[in-house]
């Protein structure tokens, strides 16, 4: 497999979410299929014309909001730029408001082989809080089309610690979400950002205890269930892990598309400016921002925060010998394990892999 990848970023939705700050607007069609025509242009003028390309990924934003059209074009500019034979995964984010029988098979038909949908909760009372513009019916409904339209895999995003959430809507939700049996599911605790309308609020996030048992019941449903527990976040039947993610976790190569988007290239973190207007205005021909360079130390960081991310975990060869005594402590307290060559985090140790990784990261 190839270790460059694909992300193409649609900065749409119909409405933010509350609990959203990615870039994002609403738009018109006109503007939608503006941006449409600037992204093909972006992508045509690609500097890695002729590469093999592992996966793909349309992110946002609420890329379902794309017509079918501006979608046939969008994928027509990849298959002319990039050689996509090899390309192992396919994927494109939606929301169920926004999935039509059409539209899945328009997406099955351009070779898209993995949908991710936002379905959030199951309670409509929370959908409303979290400005979500589906419902619990909707949701199912979508679910339904997307396997009516051949697809085989699909994830579901799945938020936890919701305000006034309690453990059994966490059951309910996790029920409901295990009786239509998506291939993957990301799940995710509710976390209030500063830019979002829950931040300008002043809506706190749920107690630390609160999130703790709601991240552990869903671990032991799912991984009951016979879904893995591979990422923090993420849990997949066999055979379907995140690809895509699983570039960024491995440290892998990504390129970047669309305002807004986060790309690494040859040593180079980097971001198209989430600036819509001047993207379309330029017919995406807009010049990259460095954000940062990955030197030998920071590569060695990333190995560290990014590994302790998945199951597996990181090569024991990575833990700073003065940290040994910390590692251990960790492992007789249940919130690690550690062989004669891997280090990694038990679903406790997830909860608290920000101070793990504080801990071992080497300091300058």
């Amino acid at each position: 497999m190839s270790n460059r990848s694909l992300y193409i970023h649609v900065p749409f939705c119909r409405r933010k979410c509350n609990y959203c700050d990615f870039y994002s607007s609403p738009a018109t069609p006109g503007e939608v299929s503006s941006y449409a025509k600037a992204l093909c242009n972006q992508i045509r003028n690609s500097t890695a014309r002729g590469e093999k390309i592992a996966t793909v990924y349309f992110g946002g934003g609420t890329p379902s909001l794309l017509s079918q059209s501006d979608f046939i074009s969008i994928v027509s500019a990849l298959r002319d730029t990039f050689d996509l034979s090899s390309c192992a995964e396919f994927t494109v984010e939606c929301n169920p408001e926004s999935v039509s029988p059409s539209l899945a098979e328009i997406w099955r038909n351009c070779g898209v082989d993995r949908v991710s949908m936002g379905v959030q909760t199951f309670c409509d009372d929370q959908l409303k809080t979290l400005g979500r513009l589906h419902t619990k019916a909707r949701a199912a409904e979508a679910f339904a089309e997307l396997r009516g339209a051949g697809f085989q895999n699909i994830s579901l995003d799945l938020m936890t610690a919701l305000p006034g959430q309690r453990e059994e809507d966490v059951r309910a939700d996790l029920a409901q979400m295990l009786a239509l049996s998506p291939e993957h599911l990301s799940v995710y605790l509710l976390k209030v950002e500063p830019g979002s309308v829950f931040g300008l609020k002043g809506v706190a996030e749920a107690e630390e205890e609160t999130q703790r048992s709601m991240y552990l019941l869903a671990h032991e449903a799912l991984t009951r269930a016979g879904y893995e527990h591979y990422e923090i976040s993420n849990f997949a039947k066999p055979g379907y892990r995140a690809k895509h993610n699983g570039v960024y976790w491995a440290g892998g190569e990504y390129l970047a598309f669309g305002p807004g988007a986060f790309g690494y290239c040859r040593g180079k973190r980097y971001h198209v400016p989430a600036d819509t207007a001047e993207y379309c205005r330029k017919n995406g021909l807009v010049s990259p921002v460095v954000d940062e360079t990955v030197d030998i130390e920071e590569s060695q960081k990333e190995a560290i925060f990014l590994g302790l991310r998945l199951s597996e975990g990181i090569s024991r060869s990575l833990i700073p010998k003065e940290k040994e005594p910390f590692v251990k402590t960790l492992c007789k307290h249940g919130f690690a394990t550690l062989t004669d060559d891997r280090f990694s985090l038990t679903a406790e140790g997830f909860l608290i892999s920000d101070y793990v990784i504080r801990e071992l990261l080497p300091v300058k």
